[in-house]
């Protein structure tokens, strides 16, 4: 850079290089740009963004603090400081950013987006509700709106309105994966389990190490009454996560669902050594070691589920 370089030069260039994920060359130029003139916006605000994607959210909060310090009138800084906090879980620092980007840049859809998730972080539902619809007035084609509009009503039990919502999400990005996900599981919410088959399988199309699809395609399997498909899909989530309580329990379950009951005490021993107040666990155990004759051992574990569902 010659000596006659301003900071709009360094600026351009730290911009190309935070484009390239060079972010420590980035921060240099944004530095110099600020040594010519300390006051300088735009600086602070990419600067913000490359300790942003370093993982320095402080830093990140620092400069975008400094942008809008140095330019009251900068909505996006406002935007990209409540990005950091809300990912911080600060959520109510954050809707105040975003009340202060929407009133300098009330026709950004993006900035009604994120108060929208900022506040259904809160459980604000209605709040994050108004605002995703904020944002589909502004732009109807914003997938992430319409999917969280179906999370919003999920959690608020509006199950119809939902699938509504997940669907019109899936017409405008079809190959997302947590959207199909999100739609199977609501699908088995519904009992409607050919359908979340369906997306289970859609999102594994997609991204085949999806291991919570594998287990949740297991649960949905052997409630069709198709056990063996059902343990297959259990091996594969045990593949590619972690294993864990509920998992072992249902394979377990489903060992049980095929008569092979050997297995299935072992899946049911497994998982309570996991998690001692797995209450289905008992339920299931208790009638495995009925169905083998034992019938002490099958009336211990039936009072044990009595009284961790009387909890």
């Amino acid at each position: 850079m010659p000596e006659s370089a301003s900071e709009y030069d360094y600026l351009a260039r730290g911009q190309m290089l935070l484009q390239q994920g060079n972010f420590p060359a980035a921060i240099s130029d944004f530095d110099r740009a600020l040594s010519i003139n300390p006051e300088f916006a735009p600086a602070y605000y990419y600067r913000g963004i490359a300790h942003r994607n370093s993982g320095n959210y402080s830093q990140a909060i620092t400069d975008y603090s400094s942008a809008v310090e140095a330019e009251p009138d900068y909505p996006v800084a406002f935007y990209a400081r409540g990005v950091v906090r809300r990912h911080l879980e600060e959520y109510e620092t954050a809707i105040q950013d975003y009340d202060q980007a929407i009133a300098l840049e009330p026709e950004d859809a993006d900035f009604y987006y994120a108060r929208g998730v900022a506040h259904a972080s809160l459980k604000n539902y209605d709040d994050a509700i108004a605002n995703f619809r904020q944002a589909l007035d502004l732009n109807p084609e914003m997938p992430n709106a319409w999917y969280n509009l179906g999370i919003a009503h999920r959690d608020l039990g509006k199950l119809a309105e939902a699938e509504e919502f997940y669907s019109t999400a899936l017409k405008i990005r079809p190959n997302d994966a947590d959207y199909c996900y999100a739609r199977g599981n609501l699908y088995s919410d519904l009992h409607k389990y050919e359908a979340a088959v369906v997306d289970y399988d859609r999102a594994l199309a997609i991204v085949p190490t999806f291991s919570n699809a594998l287990y949740n395609r297991g649960i949905a399997l052997r409630n069709l009454g198709r056990p063996e498909e059902a343990i297959a899909s259990f091996n594969e989530a045990l593949r590619f996560g972690p294993a864990f309580a509920s998992l072992i329990m249902n394979r377990g379950i489903a060992h049980a669902d095929l008569g092979d009951l050997t297995a299935a005490l072992n899946d049911l021993n497994r998982s309570l050594e996991m998690d001692m107040g797995l209450v289905g666990a008992y339920r299931a155990r208790s009638e495995v070691h009925r169905t083998l004759g034992n019938e002490a051992e099958a009336e211990a574990d039936w009072q044990e589920f009595e009284r961790l569902s009387e909890k």
